[in-house]
């Protein structure tokens, strides 16, 4: 069960494949911390899959890393962000800028929108789906079906839907509640270690550091075990 926190981060979901898909997000993070929000920003503050996944053939990822290291840190991905988007954020912004929507800030998105979060999406490119106008299921996520145009409009549109947001709990299912609390998991050992580190070499070290302390072998080793919650029957 999750409650409004109005201090709580703004999710700043999009895609951070590219120079400039990261370059947009952060002047989105930066124009939302300029007027005093705080941000989850993932490229900054979370696991850049992106990144992670670009370095499969890398000499030193064989065998068991690869096979076991990397499912894992998808699995961390998705617990993480679930957390941030269910959980801890209060808002969030959505950047819908680029050809075609980035699939997984739509669920991202959609997550949120499911949980009550407001959400403000950002699109400053003409493209659209459907003869001047976006898919709905995607649009209808902004609840207002309307979009900011200017990053430096972002924060005043997530102070008024803040605003206007009425408080809420959100119970989720038991299976979402046990994802939840395995993504909490996962934010308090990254919140011990520094960021994504650059060098090949450093970024293998930090996932195994990261996996001794979730799956076992660190100071805090078997807190990740993935023992989901089940429902109890009803008579």
């Amino acid at each position: 069960m999750t409650s409004s926190n109005p201090g709580s981060p703004v999710y700043c979901s999009g895609p951070m494949f590219s120079v400039g898909d990261k370059s947009e997000q952060q002047a989105i993070s930066d124009a939302l911390t300029a007027a005093g929000f705080s941000t989850y920003l993932p490229q900054r503050d979370g696991i850049e899959v992106g990144r992670v996944m670009q370095m499969v053939n890398h000499p030193l990822l064989k065998g068991v890393i690869a096979d076991k290291i990397m499912l894992e840190v998808r699995k961390w991905v998705f617990a993480l962000d679930m957390y941030q988007l269910l959980d801890r954020c209060q808002a969030l912004v959505f950047n819908l800028d680029g050809r075609t929507p980035d699939d997984g800030s739509v669920v991202e998105t959609a997550a949120a929108f499911t949980a009550g979060k407001p959400i403000v999406i950002y699109k400053s490119s003409p493209i659209t789906m459907l003869a001047g106008a976006d898919n709905p299921m995607v649009e209808g996520l902004s609840g207002t079906w309307s979009y900011t145009e200017q990053v430096t409009d972002v924060a005043a549109a997530v102070k008024t839907v803040v605003a206007a947001a009425k408080p809420y709990t959100y119970t989720a299912p038991t299976d979402v509640e046990a994802l939840i609390d395995e993504g909490k998991e996962v934010w308090t050992v990254l919140s011990d270690m520094r960021s994504m580190p650059d060098d090949p070499v450093d970024l293998i070290k930090w996932l195994e550091e990261i996996a001794k302390q979730l799956l076992g072998g660190g100071g805090k080793a078997g807190r990740f075990q993935r023992s989901a919650k089940t429902a109890q029957p009803t008579s």
